[in-house]
């Protein structure tokens, strides 16, 4: 049998599940990183959401935010810069898609995006949907702090960005501070006068680990799996060559004769 697997064509076959193995490794590694990822997310979020919030310095978004520190809550007082909304498509609500609508607040000399909260799409996707304005005057804010999210690249009619990429949104609003974070708007006062276009408030985001451990282990399972199939392989066809070689006179191992055959006699 041995001899058999050191032949060229089943040591390119064992090569070929050797590296389906190291393929299966790096992916269940792969996994494993996004497991660790959403669990630091979660953990985040359990610890900070709810927490008593705390006064906004500007160092604390000084440098980007690490993991542990998403979700920060705090409270802050500065003034809306009204008419600069920006408006973040493709957003999804109660399974209904709209926008998440930016203002840039002026505070602690700063001026940082607020996520004020959602509101519905309009006749259609490109176009923008009306929204109510924020407070006027000084407004005091509570929320929680978030770092930007990831550009997608995509040129979209103004005032719309495609994700809440800070950089693109100074691109269309110069006089926001050049840090990477942003503010999600929990509570203000004094409140914004309800109009014909409301925002409703963002809800806690979701704590769901989701799969990726399950797949990890998957995965890792799936690694010896292409050297068990060569193995067995290799042995089958190693029998059938000892039969052939010992030709039809060969005896014939007696069949076993189970309970359930003398039952049936």
């Amino acid at each position: 049998m041995f001899r058999l697997w050191l032949t060229r064509r089943w040591v390119l076959w064992t090569l070929v599940a050797v590296l389906f193995g190291v393929a299966c490794f790096y992916l269940g590694l792969w996994q494993w990183h996004r497991h660790v990822e959403q669990r630091t997310k979660v953990d985040a979020i359990a610890r900070n959401y709810g927490a008593a919030p705390v006064a906004f310095t500007p160092g604390l978004v000084a440098s980007p935010l690490p993991p542990e520190r998403q979700w920060t809550r705090v409270t802050l007082t500065g003034t809306y810069a009204a008419g600069t909304d920006l408006l973040v498509r493709n957003r999804t609500l109660d399974a209904t898609v709209g926008f998440e609508v930016l203002t840039p607040l002026q505070a602690d000399g700063l001026t940082l995006l607020v996520d004020r909260g959602w509101v519905p799409n309009a006749a259609n996707a490109e176009t923008s949907p009306a929204v109510d304005p924020p407070p006027s005057g000084q407004v005091e804010v509570t929320g929680w702090l978030r770092t930007g999210e990831v550009s997608l690249g995509r040129d979209l009619p103004p005032p719309q960005l495609a994700s809440i990429n800070l950089t693109d949104a100074r691109a269309r609003v110069p006089a926001l501070s050049d840090v990477d974070a942003y503010l999600v708007l929990g509570a203000q006062q004094p409140a914004a006068v309800a109009g014909a276009h409301p925002l409703r408030l963002l809800p806690r985001p979701e704590e769901d680990l989701g799969p990726h451990q399950a797949y990890a282990y998957q995965w890792w399972l799936f690694m010896p799996g292409g050297v068990a199939f060569i193995f067995f392989a290799v042995r089958r066809e190693a029998a059938a060559g000892r039969a052939l070689a010992a030709g039809p006179d060969a005896p014939v191992k007696p069949k076993k004769v189970r309970i359930w055959d003398e039952e049936d006699a």
